[in-house]
């Protein structure tokens, strides 16, 4: 069986990062706004090469007030400029950080799934070899079994 990870991740250190994230969420949360899936379809879509655009095009404003149509809030435009300044290395390392999160329990679900499915199919064969106790665990799993879980009481293994 494969092992694709084997790392012990300690409590404490899961706690206090979750408490880093609690805090950090916490800090910027009265900042932060949520947009429904249709909202965030129908915006302008800003990338690396796009957030340089924003901020030479603020930079153009500020340094030369004849650029700027009258129609245009250029306080506005600074703040959201700001905003975006400041939230990139922000998303950026939230970014990072869940794309190694969800490898990493990618990983470790694939090796603890493998291990579990092991021990269901021991547990079946056992079950079928009338080994005491292994009828009602083969029972129990086979109704939790991903895909398999109808919530009707399994069949009964024949000899």
């Amino acid at each position: 069986m494969q092992n694709l990870f084997s790392t012990a991740i300690p409590d404490a250190a899961l706690k206090k990062a979750l408490g880093y994230f609690q805090q950090g969420a916490a800090e910027l949360r009265p900042y932060l706004q949520s947009l429904t899936p249709d909202e965030r379809s129908a915006m302008l879509k800003m990338g690396a090469k796009t957030v340089d655009f924003v901020q030479k095009a603020y930079d153009y404003a500020a340094n030369n007030p004849k650029f700027v149509p009258i129609f245009l809030d250029l306080e506005e435009f600074a703040r959201d400029a700001a905003a975006v300044k400041g939230l990139a290395p922000v998303q950026q390392l939230l970014d990072g950080l869940a794309l190694d999160a969800d490898s990493t329990m990618m990983l470790a679900g694939s090796d603890a799934y493998a291990a579990a499915l092991v021990l269901y199919n021991n547990i079946k064969f056992l079950a079928r070899n009338k080994q005491p106790g292994a009828q009602a665990a083969y029972d129990d799993l086979s109704q939790r079994f991903p895909g398999g879980g109808s919530g009707r009481p399994p069949k009964p293994l024949k000899d």
